[in-house]
């Protein structure tokens, strides 16, 4: 318990506001609170009046969380407390929708009530600053400052002339994709979509945008249910049953799936298989360039798939690549010009839109290049095959208690393994966690989670039996040290 000028917080002794890969979070109720809200929104405000000074705008939005309207409401209320003008969302928003506004609007930044695709118990808070995109290391370091120096002293006095006002940002976002989505070209070949909002922010929003483009929709998961209908929000397979079994039960041409705040998609083909983040993202380079004869440089997330690196070499096109966290991509977006940015959680960023992931933009564009070549995604994952070879790919996510986890990954940092599952490691790379090289380019990463309690663990090889017993060397490594600290998995 923690007492600050006046205020008590029930919070564990020492505790930190921390930003992780993409803003602060928190279970609901427990740290997540109206008090905490209050304190961390306070220190976001502060750090724009700190740029500009006060009178300035800040859009909030949010999405379909547990009371996501009133903690959006808190937020507001501690902008405009500091002197800032709030625009508050009139409903729940896609994250990417947020960006446009900030960006049109040429606002000082954007508050975005949102956990992403995290389990139904926590919420979070994302900063946009004036550029739309993730806030970068050195932005959200400064805000966390600000917010600790607050936890000790409480919030300062409000400033006069704040103010929160009710908008609409859904047009502003529609007319942002039309300048890069051709939907002329959609309408002329329209294609039957289902839609899996997943009963997060894309809810009304991923259908509008298909219907504009001529489609015939038919939704699942497009209900409000603060629990997302007891799915993590996340679009991966195991949470897209009833998507990939409505696809060929009801002969629709493409499945799409947003997560809980619209920045990530999934895909299923008219067979009702899963089409994952790394395929899409190849998918869509291929488009780009083959139809829309675009250039610019291409950058991948540590975790992405080498089939990245085979087209940028095979096109001629510059590669980057970064840790996990699109804030990596932003930055190599706003200096460079870069075609395309994409991550293995299903975030694509383009060119001619906003530095920012954007899950429905990306799924338009997958139709556009099916209408322009004329064939199904079936058939684009065919293609992609052919021009890059086999490529299997699959994570596991592993609780492991933090005690445990902090001693696991000193370990592969001391004495990281030469061997696993029978292959030699040829190079051990440490960006972002630990990932192992082997000579027929396959590769393991196992890195800790910047958002969750979890070991996450990726593989990617030719032979899908060769993903699996990766992911089963990793486990059973990191079982057998937790066991050893006394920390069970």
């Amino acid at each position: 318990m923690r007492s600050s000028a006046g205020r008590r917080w029930l919070l564990p002794e020492g505790y930190q506001v921390k930003f992780g890969t993409d803003g602060w979070r928190g279970i609901i109720a427990d740290d997540f609170t109206f008090g905490m809200v209050r304190l961390v929104a306070r220190a976001i405000a502060e750090y724009v009046v700190s740029r500009g000074g006060p009178g300035q705008a800040v859009a909030v939005g949010y999405d379909t969380r547990f009371m996501g309207a009133e903690f959006a409401l808190q937020v507001a209320s501690s902008l405009r407390d500091a002197g800032l003008k709030a625009l508050l969302s009139e409903g729940w928003i896609p994250t990417p929708a947020l960006s446009c506004a900030v960006i049109d609007g040429g606002l000082a930044g954007g508050v975005m009530v949102t956990a992403s695709h995290n389990p139904a118990r926590y919420n979070g808070i994302k900063f946009k600053p004036p550029y739309g995109g993730s806030a970068t290391r050195e932005v959200t370091d400064e805000i966390e400052r600000i917010a600790n120096a607050l936890l000790e002293r409480g919030l300062p006095p409000s400033r006069h002339g704040g103010t929160i006002q009710r908008v609409s940002m859904a047009e502003g976002y529609f007319r942002r994709l039309a300048r890069v989505v051709d939907f002329q070209l959609l309408r002329s070949a329209p294609l039957r979509v289902a839609v899996d909002p997943m009963h997060g922010a894309t809810m009304g929003y991923l259908q509008e945008a298909f219907h504009r483009a001529g489609c015939e929709v038919l939704a699942v998961g497009d209900q409000p249910n603060p629990a997302f209908g007891g799915r993590h929000p996340e679009p991966i397979a195991e949470h897209l049953k009833q998507l990939m079994e409505l696809v060929p039960r009801e002969g629709v041409d493409l499945g799409v799936a947003c997560d809980g705040d619209g920045d990530r998609v999934g895909l299923v083909d008219e067979q009702g298989n899963f089409v994952n983040s790394h395929q899409i993202f190849a998918i869509l380079l291929i488009h780009l360039v083959k139809n829309r004869d675009w250039r610019g440089g291409v950058v991948k997330t540590i975790s992405t798939t080498s089939m990245i690196d085979i087209l940028a070499r095979q096109y001629q096109l510059p590669l980057f690549e970064t840790p996990v966290g699109f804030k990596h991509i932003c930055r190599l977006m706003l200096e460079k010009d870069i075609l395309m940015g994409g991550e293995e959680s299903g975030g694509l960023g383009f060119k001619g839109h906003i530095p920012e992931r954007d899950g429905i933009l990306s799924a338009l564009l997958v139709a556009e290049r099916m209408v322009a070549e004329q064939k199904s995604l079936a058939q684009l994952i065919e293609d992609l095959e052919a021009r890059v070879g086999p490529h299997h790919y699959r994570r596991r996510d592993v609780h492991v208690p933090a005690s445990a986890r902090e001693a696991i990954l000193e370990e592969l940092r001391l004495r990281p393994p030469r061997e696993v599952a029978g292959r030699t490691v040829d190079r051990l790379q440490c960006t972002d966690g630990f990932k192992f090289h082997f000579t027929d380019s396959s590769w393991l990463l196992v890195r800790p989670s910047g958002t969750e309690p979890l070991v996450r663990l990726y593989a990617e090889a030719a032979d899908p039996r060769q993903v699996e017993a990766y992911l089963d060397a990793a486990y059973g490594w990191l079982r057998e040290r937790a066991h050893a600290a006394d920390e069970g998995i």
